[in-house]
């Protein structure tokens, strides 16, 4: 500007509005926004006052206040919930990021600070992810509880940061946890933990995919705590061809691991590489009776007379509970077929607390999968199978595409070229409606709708049901190639998981084994 007209505020201004403050003790302030000051010596008396308010209030939190929680409330408390900064404040320590891999183990050890200055259950409400040299867009919940072993049962969550102002959430999610402590008294089961198991007879169908796999990406990606175990110890309880059973074993993990599990956030590992499964299934079968055992209707679907029974296919049943209560399981997604093995397991929980009074296992709870059961291509009143001998009777997910293309063209339908649903007259028409209707998410009777006004007849539909199968598994296809050429990557993550499995089973086996008195 050419001419500035007005006055400016002087030097001795500024103080005197600053005396009148102090004189005030008016020293709490949230900021202090300057802006262009145009003088060396204003900046001067602003940064007298800063320096003042600082030397006034050096801590946002009293340190007579912190002195009281670390030396009189944290010994008498059982569950303690701070964020990062009061962790901070709690323990004097800042948290670093050194980016060296270990920022995890270094949040593990300040909880354990934590625990040796009373508190049994630890909970770090939220740290930024940025600040351990991860996502920034994401938040962590660390847990951890101190158990009568003196060992830690510890588990972490991952969150969305969301930006705006929330007031209150701490004292809800306080409460909540308290809330859970009153009805289940165990940090552990906080988070859901669900077990899905499959056997690794060969790369899975789209029956399994519909019916099983899909689910389980969908539980880990709205945020459970998936293990996914390749159950190879199920698998030979008829023997199997040695090399038959590595090639599928490994069919099985890159199917799974291409389709959406991810080895990152879930585990998922080989049955027989922890021996802690026959171990558990071991001492558990002390608390149950072969007639219990024989009643259950699987096992005796498959025993064909008294004389020629396999040992495995006895013992079976107590070795699916162990594979269950071995990580605390508390969430099954599984099929109305099984309930008489979770109704064992239940049975077998109440045993271990009839004897030992000890309630270490939660009961897990059944997840129904609502979901039909897709049938055989050739043979529409029997399931789909694996072990069907006629290939075109199933879809494996990682067929090429011509492949595809061929067994649904030539799955068994009848003489009616109209698209309708009719599972009783129509089982063929309507087990091809029942996958386009889990590949795509429709309904059943939109389907038929859509069908029926354009004018397709089965032939058509047929057509357009191979196409959508092929555009579905036509990346994951890739991706399962990629893992397959690549053993040494493939065995790296099945290693990792056995690792992390491994953590969780030793503890579990451990406190069984002292409860029933090994050590």
């Amino acid at each position: 500007y050419n001419v500035v007209k007005g006055s400016r505020l002087s030097v001795d201004e500024l103080r005197a509005i600053f005396q009148g403050l102090i004189a005030n003790e008016i020293f709490e302030y949230d900021y202090i926004l300057t802006g262009y000051m145009g003088s060396g010596e204003l900046l001067h008396v602003v940064a007298e006052y800063v320096r003042l308010i600082k030397s006034k209030s050096p801590h946002y939190v009293d340190q007579s206040c912190v002195e009281m929680y670390k030396n009189v409330v944290l010994p008498l408390a059982d569950i303690v919930t701070p964020n990062d900064f009061e962790l901070e404040q709690l323990l004097g320590k800042q948290i670093i990021c050194n980016h060296d891999g270990n920022e995890e183990q270094i949040i593990w050890q300040l909880l354990e600070s934590l625990h040796n200055m009373g508190p049994s259950h630890v909970i770090i409400s939220s740290i930024s992810a940025a600040k351990l040299g991860g996502d920034k867009t994401m938040l962590q919940m660390y847990a951890s509880s101190k158990t009568s072993m003196n060992q830690y049962e510890r588990f972490r969550i991952d969150f969305p940061y969301l930006e705006g102002c929330f007031t209150g959430t701490g004292d809800l999610f306080s409460a909540l946890i308290l809330a859970w402590f009153h009805k289940e008294n165990n940090l552990i089961m906080f988070q859901r933990r669900v077990l899905c198991g499959i056997q690794p007879s060969n790369v899975p169908h789209i029956g399994n995919y519909l019916g099983a796999i899909k689910k389980w990406i969908d539980l880990q990606n709205s945020g459970d705590n998936l293990i996914v175990m390749l159950a190879d110890l199920h698998a030979v309880t008829i023997p199997r061809e040695p090399d038959a059973l590595r090639k599928s074993t490994l069919e099985t993990a890159s199917s799974l691991i291409a389709c959406g599990i991810d080895p990152k956030r879930s585990i998922i590992y080989r049955q027989s590489d922890l021996h802690h499964h026959t171990q558990l299934s071991w001492l558990l079968g002390t608390l149950t009776t072969v007639q219990k055992v024989g009643h259950i209707p699987t096992y005796k679907s498959k025993v064909k007379d008294d004389t020629s029974t396999p040992l495995g296919l006895f013992l079976y049943p107590v070795l699916q509970t162990a594979d269950i209560l071995l990580f605390k399981t508390t969430h099954l997604p599984i099929g109305e077929d099984q309930i008489p093995h979770l109704q064992l397991c239940t049975y077998m929980i109440e045993k271990f607390y009839h004897y030992y009074k000890q309630n270490i296992f939660p009961v897990p709870q059944m997840m129904a999968t609502e979901t039909t059961r897709i049938r055989s291509l050739r043979h529409p009143e029997q399931k789909m199978s694996k072990s069907d001998y006629e290939e075109r009777s199933r879809i494996d997910i990682m067929d090429d595409e011509k492949t595809i293309q061929d067994h649904v063209m030539k799955a068994l339908t009848d003489f009616n070229a109209q698209v309708s649903y009719d599972r009783e007259q129509r089982p063929g028409v309507s087990n091809l409606i029942d996958i386009y209707a889990g590949m795509t998410n429709q309904s059943t009777e939109s389907i038929v709708a859509e069908a029926q006004q354009n004018n397709l007849n089965t032939g058509a539909f047929k057509k357009r049901l191979a196409q959508i199968i092929i555009e579905h598994f036509r990346s994951k296809r890739l991706e399962y190639l990629k893992l397959m050429n690549d053993r040494t990557y493939l065995l790296s993550l099945l290693d990792n998981g056995r690792e992390r499995a491994t953590e969780i089973a030793d503890k579990t086996l451990n406190e069984v084994k002292h409860i029933m008195g090994f050590h």
